[in-house]
């Protein structure tokens, strides 16, 4: 993501930018068809001159976000410093009108189909405690909420997959809530298609997804090597949001110590031109962080009461909120 800051004159944009309209003169002349005051996601302002001959035919509305990308940049006035200046290959992608924030709920290791504790036999009941973390990402009136592996157990009987259907998928439908997903080490074949059907559910695994213009989300699902690769996966200027997060369902050395199967981080992100600002996994069911240079790694733990560990740290969800390119985590426990 390109600002301002970034910019010298007499060249054109490096990569896109992200812009909020201030203001619109439309009654300016001159080859004009406006003028626009700008601000660019670290807030600092600039101008656009919408030349007739640019033919962008874009209606600048104040208050909307917008994309763009191969415009000139030239001097401006002390007031704005910067200029953008279309031509006929600048390209202008309405993104809508802006937010304050951006909010996404974070969820995974529901295991639905387990009934009982791996370790200690007690029971235990998975879709309770999913329903009520996604009734509490519906109170916080959530972007999207994204799931990081292992939505349901092997054994996920036809009823239980039936109540999920009824209980999390429906009302995130009615509200116009993306669910994203990634696979994880345990599915169904009837499980797989109860996700197929429902048409905002998307699996993470086949395309990175931007939520509004403020988080971008990639995802791998879980290989039993630990043989995941970026390779390819994300090129050069393709995260233009301020916040972007790789979702996976491993066990990562830097949280669990280095191991066969074991994903290094160092050599996966050499494969890559991206950079995260969170890489949060699933397949560990007690919540965990640690921050890795300048990214904060996390095991987001299990949504049900399933650790082995003696101090567990499990029955947990998380809301990210973005507001520009500041974000904050908190964790929920799940009551």
């Amino acid at each position: 993501m390109v600002t301002a800051e970034k910019l010298s004159t007499s060249q054109s944009l490096p990569e896109p930018m992200i812009v909020t309209v201030s203001s619109v003169d439309w009654d300016v002349g001159k080859s004009r068809r406006a003028e626009v005051e700008l601000s660019d996601q670290s807030g600092t302002l600039l101008e656009l001159i919408d030349y007739e001959g640019a033919n962008l035919a874009t209606t600048w509305k104040t208050g909307h976000q917008y994309r763009i990308t191969d415009c000139g940049v030239t001097s401006s006035t002390k007031k704005y410093t910067i200029a953008l200046t279309p031509s006929k290959r600048t390209q202008v992608e309405p993104l809508g009108p802006l937010t304050d924030h951006t909010s996404i709920l974070i969820v995974g290791d529901t295991h639905i189909g387990r009934t009982a504790h791996p370790k200690t036999g007690a029971t235990i009941d998975p879709i309770e405690a999913f329903v009520k973390a996604i009734e509490y990402g519906l109170s916080q009136g959530v972007d999207a909420v994204v799931h990081v592996g292992d939505i349901f157990h092997e054994t996920a009987t036809t009823s239980q997959i039936q109540t999920i259907d009824i209980q999390v998928f429906e009302p995130l439908e009615d509200a116009d809530i993306p669910f994203y997903f990634i696979r994880g080490n345990h599915h169904t074949e009837e499980g797989d298609k109860q996700l197929a059907s429902r048409r905002l559910v998307s699996s993470l695994a086949e395309n990175s997804i931007p939520v509004n213009s403020s988080i971008r989300i990639f995802g791998i699902d879980h290989d039993p090597a630990g043989d995941i690769s970026l390779d390819s996966f994300c090129e050069s200027n393709t995260i233009n949001e301020p916040v972007s997060i790789l979702v996976l369902h491993q066990t990562i050395s830097h949280l669990s110590g280095s191991g066969e199967q074991h994903i290094e981080l160092d050599e996966l992100m050499s494969q890559s031109n991206c950079t995260f600002d969170y890489i949060m996994s699933g397949h560990h069911h007690d919540a965990t962080t640690k921050q890795w240079e300048e990214t904060s790694v996390m095991y987001t733990g299990a949504t049900e009461a399933m650790s082995k560990n003696t101090d567990s740290v499990d029955r947990v969800a998380w809301l990210l909120t973005t507001t520009g390119a500041l974000s904050d985590l908190e964790r929920y426990d799940i009551p």
